[in-house]
This record gives C-alpha cells, sequence and structure tokens, in this order.
C-alpha cells in the first residue's frame, strides 16, 4: 500500500478559484465611470470660470443684490412715544428724519395722534419742525404749532425727557418700520414723501445702472474687496476660493494717493488681481486713500459734454489716460477760463493739446469711490 504525505497531495492538487468575470466587468466599468465624472466636473469648472471672467459686462448689468430688504429701509431708526393713559399728552423721541424710511416712522407714530389734538410743540433743537408740522396736520388738519402747549410734544434730546417726565405716570412704547400696526400709506402721505424726502430716479441708461449695481456689490462684498487691499484690517480674513468671492463682477479700477492715481483696465481678471496689479505700482510708503470702481466706457465725440459726475478716458495709440469725476470737477473750478478739457486730458497724456487725428478716441464712464482712510 502506498501511502501519500499531505505535502504532496497539496503539490498535485493545488486549489481552484472560481472568478466572476461579469462581475469584474462591472466593476471596472463602475471605476472607470467615476474616473470620467470626476474628471467632466473638474474640466467644466475650469471652462465655466473663464467664461463667467470674460463676461463681468454682462454681469454687472445683471446683478442682483443679496440684500433682502428694501433699500431705503436699510438704516431706519425707531421712534420712542410716551402717552399718559388717556393720551393728554404725547411725547415724540426722534432720532432724525432725514430719511424717507425714518418719516414713514414718523408717519405711523403721528398715526397715534388724537384727531381732535390741535397743538403741537417742537422743540428747538430740531431743525426740520415746518416738515414735522405738515406731518402731523395730515393726522390732525386743525394741528398747529404752539410752543407753550403740552398736549404734543416732539423732541430730539433724550435729556429732556427726564423732565418731562417727572410729574407724570407716561406708557413708553417704540414704533419702527417693522411695527405690527397697521399703517397704509394714503396718497397725501405719499404726496408729502415724493415732497420731503423722493426716492432716487430710477437709472436712465447703461452706465447708471451699472454704477446703481456697483453700489449694491460694494454694499453686499465690500469685506472681500477690501481684502485685497494689505493696509486694511480686512487683508487678514481668509476668503474660500471661488468665483462668488474672485470674480465680483467688474474689473477696472483706479487707486488713488495724494499725489498720485494709477488705474488698471482689465475686464478679463478677477477684480482682485487688479486691485492688487495697481497697488504694486505705488511705493510702499505710499499711503493710497481712495478705491475707484469703473462702470463701462462709452466712446463719445470729441467736445461733447461732461456731466458733473462722468469721468473721461482718452486713448491714442499706446498713449492711455483716465480723469475721475471729482478730478474734472476740480480742474472745472480751477480754470474759470472755461479751458477746454479735452485739451487738458491730452496733455496729461503727454500729447500737444491742439492736435487733432481721428483716431484718437474719447469715452465717458461713472464711477464709485470706497474712501480707505475710513477703513484703515
Amino acid at each position: 500500500m502506498c501511502l501519500t504525505s499531505a505535502k504532496t497531495i497539496k503539490k498535485d492538487f493545488p486549489m481552484l478559484l472560481y472568478v466572476d468575470k461579469k462581475k469584474e466587468r462591472q466593476k471596472k466599468i463602475k471605476r472607470i465611470l467615476f474616473i470620467i465624472s470626476i474628471l467632466l466636473i473638474i474640466l467644466i469648472n475650469f471652462i465655466q470660470f473663464p467664461i463667467d471672467l470674460h463676461q463681468t459686462q454682462k454681469q454687472l448689468i445683471n446683478y442682483k443684490s443679496k440684500a433682502s430688504t428694501p433699500e431705503w429701509y436699510s438704516h431706519t431708526e425707531p421712534i420712542t412715544i410716551l402717552s399718559t393713559p388717556k393720551k393728554e399728552e404725547i411725547i415724540f423721541l426722534i432720532s432724525n428724519i432725514s430719511s424717507r424710511e425714518n418719516l414713514i416712522t414718523l408717519a405711523k407714530a403721528f398715526s397715534l395722534i388724537p384727531h381732535n389734538a390741535t397743538t403741537i410743540n417742537i422743540s428747538p433743537e430740531i431743525t426740520d419742525s415746518e416738515k414735522i408740522l405738515k406731518l402731523a396736520q395730515i393726522f390732525s388738519h386743525q394741528i398747529k404749532q404752539d410752543n407753550k402747549s403740552t398736549q404734543l410734544i416732539v423732541v430730539a434730546d433724550e435729556n429732556k425727557i427726564l423732565e418731562l417726565t417727572k410729574s407724570k405716570k407716561f406708557v413708553p412704547h417704540t414704533i419702527n418700520h417693522t411695527s405690527p400696526k397697521n399703517f397704509i400709506i394714503t396718497p397725501e402721505i405719499q404726496s408729502f414723501l415724493d415732497s420731503f424726502a423722493p426716492l432716487s430716479p430710477a437709472p436712465e441708461n447703461k452706465q447708471e445702472q451699472e454704477q446703481e449695481n456697483l453700489k449694491k456689490l460694494i454694499k453686499d462684498h465690500k469685506d472681500i474687496i477690501l481684502s485685497s487691499l494689505p493696509f486694511t484690517p480686512y487683508a487678514e480674513v481668509d476668503y474660500p476660493m471661488s468665483a462668488q468671492y474672485i470674480l465680483l463682477k467688474n474689473a477696472n479700477v483706479c487707486l488713488s494717493s495724494t499725489n498720485k492715481k494709477i488705474c488698471t483696465l482689465n475686464t478679463n481678471k478677477s477684480l482682485t488681481n487688479n486691485i492688487n496689479e495697481t497697488l504694486q505700482k505705488f511705493a510702499p510708503q505710499e499711503k493710497v486713500t481712495q478705491l475707484s470702481l469703473l462702470t463701462s466706457f462709452q466712446e463719445i465725440p470729441c467736445q461733447s459734454n461732461i456731466s458733473s459726475n462722468d469721468g473721461l478716458l482718452f486713448r491714442f495709440e499706446q498713449r492711455e489716460y483716465i480723469l475721475l469725476p471729482q478730478e474734472i470737477e476740480k480742474y472745472k473750478k480751477e480754470n474759470t477760463k472755461e479751458e477746454n478739457i479735452y485739451h487738458y486730458i491730452k496733455q496729461q497724456a503727454g500729447i500737444n493739446p491742439d492736435y487733432q487725428n481721428p483716431k484718437m478716441k474719447f469715452y465717458k464712464f461713472k464711477t464709485v469711490e470706497i474712501n480707505l482712510n475710513d477703513n484703515i
């Protein structure tokens, strides 16, 4: 009888493994599809970002502010009302009535005036007493200003409240634009608001629309814009690298110091890139005081009228010079002889101001300024 060792059996009869080739193929296909999808996502992002970056003008004209509240309600201030239980006397403590939203808040407060109220005492520190009286008369047509009366009192000085409330029990409450009180802006109130605090007129052209959108852009992203300036506190903030934070819609910028102005006009790069590029042209010790964001440029014929809030750009061959609106206004004030602004800009570009050439191009634009002294 021949005996075979376990070692020999293991050698002569190796273990066989069953492999499901169909499942293996499916796994490979899934891996390949996953890798392709990742590569496609990366590729689309790389393609889309340059496309967005090269459409700055289109994006600026279509810019939508992220602000959710109406613009003219952005800085409303409440009004404190103190009244006796039976409203024989009412005191209105107001901070200011310079804005439209504060006038609406005051109108809500005045809607509490008893219809039989006849007199109002407006404190001397309030300069717009006529405006307040006219608004009060909308709610009580017979009301008149009487400095001796104490039936209705309007003050702006908090210290006066203590004097007025010493002897009587007043009930305080607050009115603001979000108060639950039902309030309808009647045609009479609307007419008053339009007379004393009209809304800004709607933009008439593309450049005005761009200017308005630039203001919204600054309001929404001022901290990100200032993060490009190394001498501001914002420069230390770390923002994520994405189109939302880098792209900022329009890239034309001018930076001004006390004695110098440098501009970078390149809409093919991001705003932060152009700010940094412009900053490098200043000496390290120079203090930059103003950042100007520019709208798109509109070509105009030579000698066209330039309005007070327009800037002027001159281009001829390799020469280029830009005058910001404040520079044009300064030039006009210092030159009472009505010297030609077009001659002046050519002279600043290093060309004989009397020289004429059909290849010379002039463009107007609008700006929005950020005073950097407020952020240092």
